[in-house]
């Protein structure tokens, strides 16, 4: 039996359009920078690693995008209970948040309908992350499905519809063009059975603490049956580490090429984070190494229960021509990752924006 007063959830009838969700605070301290990479195994350099940040013009390490995912779905469970769904979020990142920096995380109620489905429906607009010096550094929206009062619960498995896939450029390069229906397999996250304490370290990563993530009873007890992992979840797993030249000495193990080039330092780090991006940008830009994050929009389908696998299908969706930024030159490129649990259902897709190039 669920325990509705230790974790109340809201109705979709108790919802007004313009209801301020209860903001929160989150210091990006160098402790929850590595506390997060430890959840994810997303070992890239600029999230936890200063020098090599700035080395590619960044001002310090700053946050990843999977990170930022889950401060905005934390602030819409935390205020409508875990018996809502997220369905869909979008975000833009204008400005870095940086190590240290003291993030507001904020937003509130815009419309309130019913889907075509009779589904309860409900958009939060104005999502925001502030720091102490940027008003506005990510600014987001989301759709959440919600119980109703008549006992209706949220939807565990819906279908993709085709007013949902990204749309591609008609002013994409010529080598972008190429690559257009081009399907390659991504990572898998996880390819391991998906594990109750890899959730954990999650949670306290982004101290989200929502019973459906941690807590066995209530989960069991949920229409789930089990503990699932949060929306943007992401869990590369152990050998993720691989990337960075952790763990080569492991017999059988797949020895980076910088590593038996004997390359050390930030000349090592360089040319195994090419690496690394090539796993994030499997439709690279010629002559661009470094990439960065400037949208993403997730749409959710089902849940990632605990003891599932997830893979990756990947694909181009658009390319700019050559543009010029404080960064240095290079192409706006969004990809679109579509992942699925080990029985083919489709849980998730994301396309992803990044402007790829080679620092100024």
């Amino acid at each position: 039996m669920i325990d509705h007063n230790s974790y109340p959830s809201l109705n979709w009838e108790d919802v007004s359009e313009g209801d301020i969700l209860p903001p929160f605070e989150y210091e990006l301290s160098l402790v929850r920078l590595v506390a997060f990479v430890r959840a994810t195994g997303l070992y890239d350099y600029v999230h936890h690693d200063a020098k090599y940040a700035q080395a590619v013009g960044a001002e310090d390490a700053f946050i990843s995008t999977t990170q930022v995912g889950g401060l905005f779905t934390r602030l819409v469970t935390d205020w409508s209970g875990p018996a809502s769904l997220v369905r869909r979020i979008t975000f833009r990142m204008t400005a870095q948040c940086l190590r240290d920096d003291m993030l507001t995380v904020s937003g509130k109620v815009g419309r309130k309908y019913r889907g075509e489905d009779g589904s309860y429906l409900v958009d939060i607009v104005d999502l925001n992350i502030a720091t102490q010096s940027t008003a506005s550094a990510v600014n987001a929206t989301a759709t959440i499905e919600m119980p109703s009062a008549d006992g209706q619960m949220p939807a565990i498995f819906r279908e993709r519809s085709p007013g949902e896939e990204p749309a591609a450029n008609d002013d994409m390069p010529d080598f972008a063009r190429a690559m257009m229906g081009i399907e390659r397999d991504g990572n898998w996250e996880p390819r391991d059975p998906l594990l109750p304490s890899d959730v954990h370290l999650w949670c306290e990563a982004l101290e989200d603490w929502n019973p459906l993530y941690w807590d066995r009873e209530y989960a069991a007890a949920s229409p789930f049956g089990t503990l699932i992992s949060p929306p943007t979840g992401l869990f590369f797993g152990a050998d993720s580490s691989l990337n960075v030249g952790l763990g080569y000495r492991k017999p059988g193990a797949d020895v980076p090429e910088p590593i038996k080039r004997n390359l050390h330092g930030m000349e090592l780090m360089t040319a195994l984070r090419e690496e690394i991006i090539k796993g994030g940008v499997p439709f690279p830009p010629p002559d661009c190494p470094e990439a960065v994050v400037t949208q993403a929009d997730y749409h959710f389908y089902t849940p990632l229960r605990i003891g599932e696998t997830l893979r990756t299908k990947q694909r181009l969706v658009s390319c700019s021509p050559l543009r010029k930024t404080r960064l240095g030159e290079g192409y706006f490129v969004t990809g679109e990752n579509l992942l699925f649990n080990q029985r083919d259902e489709l849980v998730r897709t994301v396309a992803m924006s990044l402007f790829c190039y080679r620092a100024a």
